[in-house]
C-alpha cells in the first residue's frame, strides 16, 4: 500500500521546480558563452564570478533536491506509520475536519 503521502506527486513538483531552476542556470550560462567575445577586463570579471557561482548554485540545487527528497520519504513512512497504528484516531480527525469544511462551505452559500 502507497504512504499517505504520494511519492510519485512530491517526485513530480520537485522535478518541475528543479527543471525550472536548471532552465534558469542554462539560460545564466548561455548569456554568459554569448559574452565571450567581449574582452574587456571586466567583463572577464564578471563572466568569471558568474561562472562560479553557476557552479555553486547548480550544487546547491542538486542537493537540495537530494535533501528534500529524503526528507519527503521519512515524512511519508512517519504519516503511514501512525495511519497504520492509530486508525480510529485519523478517521475522527477525518470525520471533524470533514464536518468543519462542511459547515464553512454551507455559510458561504
Amino acid at each position: 500500500m502507497e504512504s499517505v503521502l504520494d511519492s510519485t506527486t512530491a517526485h513530480k513538483a520537485g522535478n518541475y521546480a528543479n527543471g525550472q531552476v536548471n532552465h534558469f542556470l542554462d539560460s545564466v550560462d548561455d548569456l554568459t558563452k554569448a559574452l565571450k567575445d567581449i574582452d574587456t577586463p571586466d567583463v572577464a570579471k564578471v563572466r568569471a564570478k558568474v561562472k562560479m557561482a553557476l557552479a555553486a548554485a547548480k550544487s546547491a540545487v542538486a542537493d537540495t533536491a537530494s535533501q528534500i527528497g529524503t526528507q519527503a520519504k521519512r515524512v511519508g513512512k512517519r504519516t503511514d506509520g501512525f495511519v497504520r497504528d492509530n486508525p480510529w484516531q485519523v478517521i475522527g480527525i477525518a470525520a471533524v475536519v470533514g464536518l468543519a469544511v462542511g459547515i464553512l462551505a454551507s455559510r458561504r452559500s
